[in-house]
């Protein structure tokens, strides 16, 4: 069984921090802060973030220096009023040299720490990315296209550009934000304590109102709500786009189409409620914080009454400074109430971020485990399958005379290398998932796929992959050159190997006649390829590539006659000498197949070669009656009858 062959992935090396993946899989005995995993993504750059946080911290400390030398001045001011003549004016550009001092280095120290934490944040962003990349190339293939390409570009583009904006901006702010207010507290103390509580009062009133917003469990799952309908709207945005010819066709509109209309209404209506949370809780931290000098002032009117001589000098040096002072704890505070939006944003990326890495990906054998098969042949071992994940406790229990919801059920096929078998059947008869347990695109539920009698989850993907060419139903060229595009298959092909492959794919001819030929960029300058010019060229990959099973999924549904005349030229080419399993739909393509599989309802009904399977008057001889009929179709007075056949 595959449980004794595979094991799941080798952990993360000790430099790396445990990633979301296995917080959500319940891997780490404890889970980390939201900080400290998003420092975790730096890897090895870590050091870079915390040297950062650490300059910040001084260029905090530097800020506060100019203030210091305004109450010098002040100080030696008002120690020789009105007799202004003897103040001692180089002292006083002492001062001034020090508040310059501190004004610089605060600027400097900080851009240095930005320069140290984008450096850092651009290595996460990168690391993060081909994490995420890497860990989509791991999972089932219908998890992935259950989340939804705009999903995953959202994910990729806004949670991971978020990770990299918290590293390079929020974290060094973080580290001023915590040490300002321990310097805040030191200097509003340290000269006259009456005024240093006056501004504490207000540093206190201002948090208080922060704390019942940020306290309110509510707006902190509409975040997150916020985040997922985000998400949701852009797929059913990115449908209907895609879906555009046939909404113009039957006169649809945006309103019509019930899951985009739902999803705007259900962004519009959670951003509402969350913007107007902050736009309520915003201007009521800011008024207090902007006006900390209305704390101070009574309290400096109370204490300066009835003062005179040296005591009210005293009492005023210190009253200008806190006047001067106070305003300062505004910006510091404005940086801590952001630093806690920030942390709310980030935590809420870091769930969608999850819900990506936190899938399973399928268990793949240790490195010296692994086995490569030495011949190929392709067996089904009474395989069976479900997408229904409640189905699949029961699969190996599962009887082939029950019934149930099993895509696959007790199905047993063997192809011998160098032979052709044909999947056919109707629509959700489970033809096209025999292609894909082939690829191991998902896991069977019970028996096994082998290739050369070699369970394919013992196989390394990358030696599975070495096996096949897989040409589907739907393609997918990237927006690259053609050239480029048929190489993919392998990358170290040469220019004479790659127009050899496309001519066996019969796709030389169309190639040559665009622009620039094979250095024509797809997509680019409203260069398109109808679908079978396309198919085409993901033969010319498949026959470039030349590896020894071919799976053919629906190649020529959609192909019109001209073009399904070439691609049946461009099949013979690429399925010379191979182990072909061709999962069929239109029957013509299946008469010279070594041996065709009628599939019905997740089981194999019938197999067999073509005429034996005629002669048998069974399920096959009444598809192919009725494929014969539709081609004798037409209009007009010579048109054929529509007479049933049995």
């Amino acid at each position: 069984m595959a449980s004794n062959e595979t094991s799941t992935a080798q952990s993360p090396s000790s430099e790396t921090p445990p990633s979301p993946s296995d917080v959500a899989s319940g891997q780490t005995s404890k889970q980390p802060s939201w900080a400290a995993r998003v420092i975790g993504f730096t890897g090895g750059g870590r050091w870079l973030v915390y040297l950062s946080m650490a300059l910040s911290t001084l260029s905090s400390v530097c800020s506060f220096v100019p203030f210091v030398a305004i109450y010098l001045v002040v100080a030696d001011v008002i120690a020789v009023y009105p007799n202004f003549a003897t103040l001692d004016t180089a002292r006083i550009m002492g001062f001034g040299w020090m508040a310059i001092a501190g004004v610089v280095g605060n600027i400097g120290i900080y851009l240095a720490a930005l320069l140290c934490a984008h450096s850092a944040a651009f290595d996460a962003e990168y690391r993060l990315k081909l994490q995420i990349t890497e860990h989509l190339a791991r999972i089932p293939l219908g998890k992935l296209e259950s989340l939804g390409s705009g999903r995953i570009g959202k994910i990729m583009d806004e949670s991971v550009e978020a990770i990299e904006g918290f590293l390079a901006h929020s974290l060094p702010d973080m580290a001023a934000a915590f040490t300002a207010p321990v310097a805040i507290i030191v200097l509003l103390f340290i000269f006259d304590w009456r005024f240093g509580l006056a501004a504490v009062a207000c540093v206190v009133a201002a948090f208080a109102v922060e704390a019942a917003g940020f306290s309110n469990k509510a707006i902190t799952e509409k975040m997150q709500r916020h985040l997922v309908n985000q998400e949701l709207m852009t797929n059913a945005t990115v449908e209907y786009v895609r879906g555009m010819p046939v909404v113009k066709t039957f006169g649809q509109t945006a309103e019509s189409f019930n899951r985009l209309s739902n999803a705007v209404r259900a962004y519009t209506d959670l951003a509402l409620d969350v913007a107007l949370f902050w736009q309520s809780l915003m201007p009521a931290f800011t008024a207090i914080i902007n006006n900390a000098y209305l704390f101070v002032l009574p309290v400096g009117i109370v204490l300066g009454t009835g003062l005179e001589g040296p005591d009210f000098r005293t009492f005023a040096l210190d009253f200008i400074f806190y006047l001067l002072f106070v305003p300062s704890i505004a910006g510091a505070l404005n940086k801590m109430m952001y630093i806690s939006e920030d942390s709310m944003i980030i935590t809420a990326h870091l769930s969608r971020i999850d819900e990506v890495l936190g899938i399973d990906p399928l268990p793949v054998p240790r490195k010296a485990e692994a086995r490569v098969p030495e011949r190929f042949d392709v067996e089904f071992d009474d395989v069976c399958f479900s997408y229904d994940a409640a189905d699949k406790v029961d699969a190996s229990r599962r009887r082939g005379d029950s019934a149930g919801a099993f895509a696959l059920d007790h199905v047993s096929l063997t192809v011998p290398a160098g032979t052709t078998l044909a999947v056919v059947g109707p629509s959700g008869a489970g033809k096209s998932t025999v292609a894909s347990l082939i690829a191991r695109f998902w896991d069977v539920d019970a028996g096994a796929v082998r290739i050369g009698g070699v369970d394919v989850r013992a196989m390394s993907p990358d030696d599975l992959m070495d096996c096949m060419s897989l040409v589907f139903q739907s393609v997918h060229l990237f927006r690259t050159s053609l050239f480029e595009n048929i190489r993919m298959a392998r990358p170290n092909a040469t220019r004479e190997e790659v127009i050899e492959a496309a001519r066996a794919a019969q796709a030389d001819g169309f190639i040559r006649a665009l622009p620039q030929g094979y250095d024509t960029v797809y997509g680019s300058k409203g260069v398109h390829l109808s679908g079978g010019e396309a198919q085409r060229v993901s033969i010319a990959r498949a026959i470039l590539a030349d590896r020894p099973i071919v799976v053919l999924d629906e190649a020529t549904a959609f192909s019109d006659p001209e073009n399904e005349h070439l691609i049946q030229l461009a099949f013979e080419r690429l399925m010379a000498g191979k182990t072909v399993i061709m999962i069929a739909h239109r029957l013509s393509t299946v008469i010279g197949a070594d041996q065709i599989a009628v599939v019905e309802n997740g089981r194999v009904v019938e197999r067999g070669k073509h005429e034996e399977m005629l002669a048998a008057n069974g399920i096959y001889a009444r598809m192919w009656a009725r494929y014969a009929q539709a081609l004798s179709w037409g209009i007009g007075p010579n048109a054929s009858n529509d007479k049933e056949v049995a």
